[in-house]
């Protein structure tokens, strides 16, 4: 079994990488001169709400663990925590879907909501029990990848429109 310490580690890494490369996304294009579309702000607000997230709770364990605590410990309180998190995440971002116009060409479909929503609540479901009955590392992880994709899945929608006058490619 794959150390839990060097995994989170990697963890943080990936998370403040991708976290950084949005920043060279909003360097290029029109998104320097602030000329952001209202997709655009939603996307990269949740790319960096994502993947500050996995940093933190990655870095939380992490500290949790060199504190002492044991490791079902460390993995009840970061999936309670990750479950409170995600639980916001999603309302606000199905919050921020319904508010984009229809007729909005970066719109996405209806099936990316669907999907993203059809896979979280067994992920938010996993971590809740967790908390109150598993207390392992795998179930942590799981959501902390989760997580991760929802980031990049966010940096490479960023990343495909800029330059086509904000229409995804």
């Amino acid at each position: 079994m794959p150390d839990p310490v060097e995994t989170l580690t990697l963890l943080v890494e990936a998370a403040v990488a991708i976290a950084g490369f949005s920043g060279v996304v909003i360097v290029f294009g029109r998104r320097a001169t602030g000329e952001w579309t209202r997709v655009e702000r939603a996307r990269f607000k949740n790319l960096l709400i994502t993947s500050f997230s996995v940093l933190f709770l990655s870095l939380l364990a992490l500290v949790l663990l060199h504190a002492g605590a044991s490791p079902a410990t460390t993995w009840r309180i970061g999936s309670g925590i990750w479950s409170v998190i995600a639980i916001q995440q999603l309302v606000a971002t199905i919050r921020n879907y319904i508010r984009i116009p229809r007729e909005d060409p970066q719109r996405p479909g209806v099936m990316v909501p669907i999907i993203v929503l059809g896979l979280s609540v067994p992920v938010v479901f996993l971590s809740f029990g967790n908390v109150f009955a598993l207390k392992e590392f795998w179930p942590f992880l799981t959501a902390q990848v989760w997580l991760f994709g929802v980031a990049c899945y966010s940096f490479a929608r960023l990343l495909f429109s800029w330059g086509h006058g904000g229409q995804t490619v």
